[in-house]
């Protein structure tokens, strides 16, 4: 891929939120950034009109034209060859993998929202850092979410699931700490609930968010009783 090669969809901008700009590590754990990245491209999808929620709460191909983006294109490949429709929570499940989290960094990284610079743990282990590619991007990502938390109208509904993935993979702590948390859970709620941008996207976004969350949940369980 080309640098600027497709628009930036939700990774891009998850991303560019999820990367502390000081140390180019990530704000949370490895398991809940992948859950989150699966449901900012389910969500993508959904938005371009390429996938839908079936009358059970199940992901489907909805026949319309491609967008002309890889990764977006690409999952709605899979969920239509996929034999039968499957529940959000499947995908994201399907969908948490640390080879698919690299590749969306790069991504990030080719479409100008981060910046990456290789480097070494103590000395010996490399690592990559990532940083916003563009002064001040950040900031105005981070600024543009906490408007609608705290109540203003949100300009469109990407950037309410982009509120409702921050808070599905708890980086609403880590970004707007001087928010009390029950004040935040409760204005993501509200946001995520309003009716203003349609019920179907609303049942979407909800049900993304219900299944991050979830799985989320259950890997850290899992990890818990592994270690036990």
């Amino acid at each position: 891929m080309t640098p600027h090669a497709h628009p930036r969809i939700l990774t891009d901008d998850l991303l560019l939120l999820a990367y502390r700009p000081d140390t180019g590590r990530p704000l949370v754990d490895g398991n809940r950034l992948q859950c989150a990245l699966a449901g900012a491209l389910i969500a993508e999808a959904v938005l371009a009109g390429l996938v839908a929620l079936d009358g059970g709460g199940r992901l489907q191909a909805a026949g319309r034209h491609r967008t002309g983006d890889t990764d977006v294109d690409g999952l709605a490949a899979r969920v239509a060859a996929e034999p039968k429709p499957r529940k959000i929570k499947w995908w994201v499940q399907k969908l948490n993998k640390g080879a698919q989290r690299q590749r969306l960094l790069g991504r990030a990284v080719s479409v100008g929202a981060l910046s990456r610079e290789a480097s070494r743990v103590l000395g010996i282990f490399p690592v990559d850092n990532y940083r916003p590619a563009q002064p001040g991007s950040r900031d105005e990502a981070a600024g543009r979410v906490r408007a609608v938390l705290l109540g203003h109208p949100a300009p469109d509904a990407r950037t309410v699931a982009l509120l409702a993935l921050v808070g599905a993979a708890g980086l609403d702590g880590k970004l707007f700490a001087d928010v009390p948390r029950g004040d935040r859970r409760r204005a993501i709620k509200a946001v995520v609930a309003r009716d203003d941008i349609g019920r179907a996207v609303r049942e979407v976004i909800q049900s993304i968010e219900g299944a991050v969350a979830a799985t989320i949940a259950a890997s850290g369980a899992a990890a818990a009783g592994g270690g036990s």
